[in-house]
C-alpha cells in the first residue's frame, strides 16, 4: 500500500480498509483450499469441481456471476406488459471533473433522475401525483475507458399507472428537449443548495450548456421477458468485464484493454479503441470506482418498489445461479450435465476442512479434460 499512497492517493484519495479486504479476497479466488462444489455423475463418475466464490466485488468473474443474478432479479421486477424506455442521464465533462476534484459521491443522481422523469411525465400527461411511472436506475461512475464519468442508466415505463386503481394513463409524447433542461437545473440546484458549487459556477453551467445536459432515450423494442432481461443485464453489469482485457505484459507491468469508444446514432454501429496503462493504475481505478460498502447500486421508484421486494424474496429462495450464468455468458450447454451421458450430476459441498483431501483425490485418481475430471480408468471425453 506504500506504492498507492505515493502514486495514487493524491488523485483518488485514501483507500478504505474494507477495499483492501476486497483486494485480499480476490487473491484467494479459485483456490480449492477454500472449499468447492463437487458435481458428480453417478453412472459415469465424471466430476466437475467449482471453487467457492471469493465474493470480492473486485473479482471480474465472481462479481459478474452476482450481477447476472441481479439481472434476473431486475427482469422479474419489470412488467413486460408495459412499454419502457432505456434512458441515460449524463453531465458535461467539466462538471464531472469538478465533482472528481472535490471528492463528491455522485450517487445522489439516482433519486434526482427518477424525480425529474416522473415530474415531467405527469406534467406532460396533466395528471396528479397518484399516477406514477415505474423506474429502475443505477449510477455508473466510470466511462468505458475507466475515466470518471458519472451517468445514470434508467429503465422507465413510458406510461403512468395509478397503483390504487390500476388505471393506466398513456403518455404519447415525451418532450425530449424539455427534459434536458429539467435535468440540468435539477443537478445544478442540488449542487448549489449543498454549497458544492458557488453561485458563479451555477450560473456558468446554466449559461454554457444552454441546451441543457444530454439525456438519451431509447425505446425498448419488444414485449418479451428476454428483451427486458437483456436490457436489465446491460445496466446491471456496469463497470468492466474480463473479456475486455487483451494483454497483460509482465515485463512492462502494463495491461491493455478494449473499450467501446463510439456508437453511431443512426446505424448503432459500434467503434472500439484500446488503452494501455500500468497494472497498478488499473487496480487503483478499479478500487476507486468500487461502490461504497453496503451501498445499494440499483434503486427502484414508483410502481416498481413493491415488486422489487417480492422478487428479492423469490430470488433468495433460489439455488446458485452459477450454471445459469455460464449458459448465458458463453452460450454454452448446462455445465452441470455430464459431458458423457448428459444426465444431471449430483451436487454437494466440500468445505475447507475437507478440501485438501478431496483435492488430492482429484489429482491422483482423475485426469482433467475440457474442464471436467475423469477417472483414469474411464474413457476420454468425446
Amino acid at each position: 500500500m506504500t506504492g498507492y499512497a505515493k502514486n495514487f492517493e493524491t488523485k483518488f484519495g485514501k483507500i478504505d480498509q474494507w477495499k483492501i479486504h476486497e483486494a485480499k479476497k480476490l487473491l484467494t479466488c479459485g483456490q480449492f483450499g477454500r472449499g468447492f462444489q463437487w458435481h458428480e455423475c453417478e453412472s459415469c463418475k465424471v466430476v466437475l469441481a467449482v471453487p467457492f466464490s471469493c465474493k470480492s466485488r473486485l473479482c471480474l468473474s465472481c462479481y459478474r456471476k452476482r450481477l447476472f443474478g441481479w439481472s434476473i432479479h431486475l427482469s422479474k421486477v419489470l412488467n413486460p406488459a408495459l412499454l419502457h424506455f432505456h434512458v441515460v442521464f449524463t453531465m458535461p465533462g467539466q462538471l464531472a471533473d469538478l465533482l472528481f476534484k472535490r471528492k463528491i459521491n455522485p450517487r445522489f443522481l439516482n433519486l434526482l433522475s427518477a424525480r425529474v422523469y416522473a415530474k415531467r411525465q405527469r406534467a406532460t400527461a396533466q395528471v396528479n401525483e397518484n399516477f406514477k411511472p415505474g423506474v429502475l436506475s443505477t449510477v455508473h461512475l466510470a466511462g468505458n475507458s475507466l475515466n470518471f464519468n458519472p451517468h445514470v442508466h434508467t429503465i422507465a415505463t413510458r406510461d403512468l399507472v395509478d397503483p390504487k386503481t390500476g388505471e393506466i394513463k398513456e403518455v404519447n409524447f415525451m418532450p425530449y428537449q424539455t427534459i434536458r433542461y429539467d435535468w440540468q437545473r435539477a443537478v445544478c440546484r442540488y449542487l448549489r443548495r449543498r454549497q458544492i458549487i458557488s453561485k458563479d459556477e451555477y450560473d456558468f453551467f446554466l449559461k454554457k450548456y444552454a441546451k441543457g445536459f444530454h439525456v438519451y432515450f431509447q425505446k425498448i423494442s419488444g414485449e418479451s421477458d428476454d428483451v427486458i432481461f437483456k436490457t436489465a443485464q446491460y445496466i446491471a453489469f456496469g463497470l468492466f468485464h474480463n473479456s475486455q482485457i487483451e494483454n497483460v505484459d509482465d515485463e512492462r507491468n502494463t495491461l491493455t484493454f478494449r473499450f467501446k469508444s463510439h456508437v453511431d446514432t443512426q446505424s448503432r454501429e459500434k467503434t472500439f479503441s484500446k488503452m494501455t496503462m500500468p497494472i497498478h493504475e488499473f487496480m487503483a481505478r478499479m478500487l476507486f470506482f468500487l461502490p461504497d460498502r453496503h451501498e445499494k447500486s440499483i434503486r427502484y421508484y414508483g410502481i416498481y418498489v413493491r415488486p422489487a421486494k417480492t422478487a428479492a424474496i423469490e430470488q433468495a429462495e433460489k439455488s446458485s445461479l452459477w450454471a445459469e450464468g455460464i449458459k448465458s455468458s458463453f452460450d454454452a450447454p448446462n455445465p452441470t450435465a455430464c459431458p458423457l451421458c448428459q444426465r444431471n450430476m449430483r451436487t454437494f459441498a466440500i468445505f475447507a476442512r475437507d478440501a485438501l483431501r478431496f483435492e488430492k483425490r482429484l489429482r491422483t485418481k482423475y485426469f482433467l479434460a475440457d474442464g471436467y475430471f475423469f477417472l483414469k480408468s474411464t474413457r476420454a471425453p468425446p
